[in-house]
């Protein structure tokens, strides 16, 4: 027999004996199937549970960290000192250096007059008075005032809002462009002169009744655009021109203080007297309210900021220019208060 019969006899041999061996294989019965679905279903849904729990510690390791952050950042600010922080939160302060002399002095707001001296911050509430030569001022914008010989300028507030009352003379002014929300105006006893960075001068006269009503209040500009605001009208004044129109402008030399001009009450006409042909009778009194408004809502902001020296100022302005005004007991009464606060400071 040759060697390939005897492998394939050895092979047959082998293949019946494991027949032999092999045991008929059975159907599962169907509740073994089933249970052994929801033993697979069960295992599925316990790793989803544990996948899940883990992503909710992740989570919440995470705010914890973010937490920490962030109280050690608020731990940090809070160790600022308290200058900083009240440099922070209060509105931006301007300040403004005299290259004067002794010629001039400063009246602060406790009534104490000193000699202005060159390099001396000229302070909101301080009345500053020339003598026979000009005072020149620098702010750290760039801005430059000069207060004409023998004339009365006094900084009401000088942060983002720059208010000044000229009682009289002269004051030129080259305002530097300002940024949104900042103001540079000047009040005079009977206007508001607001600029928006320009070349102007103003100056306060002896009234006149033939020239602007009587106004004492003469502005010409040399340089972009001012707002005059006076009796209750708004007047825009150009590069060239002059407020009021058609009155000739004052010389220093000729400045002499103009008394403060109360609100004139117009008389009023009878509703049965006939109108016709004649000019309605105007109550300037109501025609002068948008500008007390502005006055005492200045006020008022300067007192939320905390500068209750330059609120009480604008008070002034507005109680002195405006003794009729329906404003009066209102600003009276905040009036009252921001000086007390000031002494209680004090």
């Amino acid at each position: 027999m040759s060697g390939q019969s005897r492998h394939a006899l050895l092979a047959a041999r082998l293949l019946r004996s494991a027949r032999a061996r092999i045991r008929p294989q059975r159907s599962s019965p169907p509740d073994h199937t089933i249970a052994m679905l929801a033993g697979v279903i069960t295992v599925a849904a316990g790793r989803r549970r544990r996948r899940r729990v883990a992503w909710i510690a992740g989570v919440a390791t995470g705010m914890l960290g973010l937490t920490l952050v962030l109280a050690l950042g608020l731990k940090k600010v809070a160790s600022l000192p308290a200058t900083v922080a009240r440099e922070a939160a209060s509105p931006t302060k301007q300040r403004f250096i005299a290259e004067g002399s002794a010629y001039a002095s400063v009246t602060a707001a406790d009534g104490q007059v000193q000699p202005l001296l060159i390099g001396q911050e000229w302070h909101a509430g301080e009345r500053l008075r020339s003598d026979a030569v000009p005072i020149a001022l620098t702010g750290v914008d760039g801005t430059t005032i000069e207060v004409e010989p023998r004339s009365e300028l006094q900084l009401v507030r000088a942060d983002v809002e720059r208010w000044f009352r000229l009682a009289r003379g002269a004051v030129s002014a080259h305002v530097a462009k300002l940024k949104a929300g900042e103001r540079f105006v000047v009040a005079t006893p009977d206007a508001e002169v607001e600029v928006r960075g320009t070349r102007f001068r103003v100056t306060v006269v002896p009234p006149d009744e033939a020239c602007g009503q009587g106004a004492v209040t003469r502005v010409a500009v040399s340089e972009g655009v001012v707002v005059v605001r006076s009796l209750g009208r708004e007047a825009r004044v150009e590069a060239g021109e002059h407020w009021p129109v058609g009155c000739p402008e004052r010389t220093a030399s000729s400045v002499r203080p103009a008394p403060e001009r109360p609100t004139v009450q117009a008389k009023r006409v009878p509703a049965h007297e006939s109108t016709v042909g004649t000019k309605p009778a105007v109550n300037e009194a109501s025609s002068t309210l948008a500008t007390e408004n502005d006055l005492f809502s200045s006020a008022l902001k300067a007192g939320r900021e905390g500068e209750r020296r330059e609120a009480v100022e604008l008070l002034n302005v507005l109680l002195t220019r405006f003794p009729n005004s329906p404003l009066k007991q209102s600003a009276e009464s905040a009036r009252a208060k921001l000086s007390e606060s000031l002494q209680l400071v004090r």
